[in-house]
């Protein structure tokens, strides 16, 4: 009966960067591709028409709450030949300014936290129709200004992490008389090292996920079309045990 909530370290990698997706429910991982395609779905790169792209967002966070938390996101791709694409992105998410407080709550200082993420990743088109990708990612997180707590000093968190992802893309569907696309997507995310504050044995997951959405888009005529998705996601980090002890504090299951 009790609450056993999964948690992670970095969750700001979960954040969706840009507006498309945001305006959709956070869906991006079976839409068309486009320059922040590398967030929701590398291997969609492979379908993208133009040969170059950039896209940048900034998105204020909780600003009805605080004025100095933001989320930055800039991102860019270039296409090598007709089947393969390169593209990097770089998230930079600050927490604002915090003060620091000792056990007493005497102030320890001002420090402004923050985390980041760069991305490379490389997607090709395996068949007409189907394409994989690949992107590896560094992770940084400074959280604590190396402020020594009861566990000791802290540092500086940092991993690295792979993105392995398949699209389908199907062009020649008609319905009715309107021309339509037909996408279906899968990506598992942030696969790779646990993360650690300190220099204690302490190191906690980052935010593996799973995401597989499939998409239908109508061209209704030269100038409108209408999309719909649908979408799945799922945490792959494991759910934090509960321990029982009896009476005298020994262990039971």
């Amino acid at each position: 009966g009790q609450v056993n909530t999964v948690t992670t370290a970095v969750p700001f990698l979960m954040i969706g960067p840009d507006s498309r997706a945001g305006a959709m429910g956070d869906a991006g991982v079976a839409t068309s591709p486009d320059a922040n395609s590398i967030h929701w779905n590398p291997a969609k790169l492979a379908f993208i028409d133009k040969k170059f792209g950039m896209s940048l967002s900034y998105t204020p966070w909780l600003r009805n709450l605080v004025n100095d938390i933001n989320l930055a996101y800039l991102t860019g791709y270039y296409k090598v030949g007709k089947d393969q694409t390169l593209a990097a992105s770089l998230k930079y998410f600050s927490l604002g300014d915090i003060t620091f407080t000792d056990i007493t709550g005497t102030e320890t200082g001002t420090f402004k936290p923050h985390e980041s993420a760069f991305d490379l990743a490389y997607a090709r088109k395996l068949s007409e129709n189907f394409s994989g990708g690949l992107a590896v990612r560094y992770i940084s997180s400074d959280l604590t200004n190396g402020q020594t707590t009861t566990s000791g000093t802290t540092k500086v968190g940092r991993s690295v992490a792979a993105d392995i992802s398949v699209f389908y893309n199907n062009e020649k569907i008609e319905i009715g008389d309107k021309k339509s696309v037909v996408n279906v997507g899968l990506n598992i995310s942030n696969i790779g090292a646990k993360i650690s504050y300190t220099e204690t044995a302490q190191r906690d997951f980052i935010p593996i996920n799973m995401r597989l959405g499939a998409g239908l888009k109508i061209l209704a005529d030269e100038y409108n079309t209408i999309t719909f998705t649908v979408e799945a996601g799922k945490l792959l980090t494991p759910t934090a045990p509960l321990y029982a002890y009896d009476s005298t504090g020994a262990f039971i299951y």
